[in-house]
C-alpha cells in the first residue's frame, strides 16, 4: 500500500504541482480512506519528502549507469541531456517551486543530493573529458563544477526565469548545451554536434 500511495502521489504532484495537491486528493484518488493515509505518512511534508529521496535515488542509479555505459565523457553527458530533457519535460514546473517554498525538509534532500552526488559526478565527467581529450585541458575542475552548480541554480531561480513564461525542460537543455560547448576542445566540440543531430531526431524542443 505505502509503494501505491507513493506511485498515485508521485503521479498527482507531476501532473499538478505540489501546492494544489492535498492528502485529500491523494486518498481520492487512490480510493483509500485518509485514516489508510495517515497510517503511512504522518502528513504531507512526510510523503512529500519520501517522493523526493524516491526521485533523487532514481536519478542517482541512471546516472551511475549513464558513466558505464557512455563511449566517452560526451557521450556520458549526451546521455544526462536526454534524461534531463524527459524528465522535466513530463512534469508540471510548478512542482520545484512548491517544493523550494513549501516543503524545506525535502527542498534540502534535493540540495544535499546536488552539492554532493551531481558536484562529484560533475568532477569525475571533467576529468574523463580532460583525460580523453575532448575537453579543454586548461579546465579548472574544481572552479568548473561549482560554476556549472551555480549554472543549475539559475534555471531553478523563478525570478530568473519566471513560470509560464519560460519552460523548465527548455531553459534545462539550453544550460547544458552551453556548458558543453563551454568545456569541450574542437575534437568534442565536433562530437558534440553529431551527437545532438542524432538527439534532435528522438526529442522534440531540442
Amino acid at each position: 500500500m505505502k509503494d501505491r500511495i507513493i506511485e498515485k502521489a508521485t503521479e498527482l504532484f507531476t501532473r499538478h504541482g505540489i501546492r494544489s495537491v492535498t492528502m485529500d486528493d491523494v486518498a481520492k484518488h487512490l480510493s483509500i480512506s485518509k485514516k489508510t493515509l495517515y497510517a503511512h505518512f504522518t502528513d504531507k511534508d512526510d510523503l512529500v519528502e519520501t517522493i523526493v529521496k524516491a526521485q533523487v535515488s532514481m536519478t542517482e542509479v541512471n546516472c551511475k549507469m549513464f558513466q558505464k555505459q557512455a563511449e566517452n565523457a560526451v557521450d556520458e553527458m549526451i546521455l544526462i541531456l536526454e534524461f534531463i530533457h524527459q524528465f522535466f519535460s513530463r512534469r508540471n514546473p510548478t512542482a520545484f517551486h512548491d517544493l523550494q517554498k513549501y516543503h524545506p525538509q525535502a527542498w534540502k534532500i534535493f540540495l544535499d543530493h546536488k552539492y554532493n552526488f551531481l558536484r562529484r559526478s560533475i568532477e569525475n565527467n571533467l576529468k574523463r573529458g580532460i583525460k580523453e581529450g575532448l575537453y579543454r585541458k586548461d579546465l579548472d575542475i574544481q572552479t568548473i563544477s561549482r560554476l556549472r552548480m551555480a549554472q543549475v541554480d539559475a534555471v531553478f531561480n523563478g525570478e530568473i526565469f519566471p513560470i509560464p513564461e519560460f519552460n523548465l525542460s527548455e531553459v534545462h537543455v539550453h544550460s547544458m548545451k552551453f556548458y558543453m560547448y563551454g568545456i569541450t576542445s574542437l575534437k568534442g566540440h565536433q562530437l558534440i554536434n553529431k551527437c545532438l543531430l542524432k538527439l534532435k531526431s528522438k526529442l522534440k524542443n531540442l
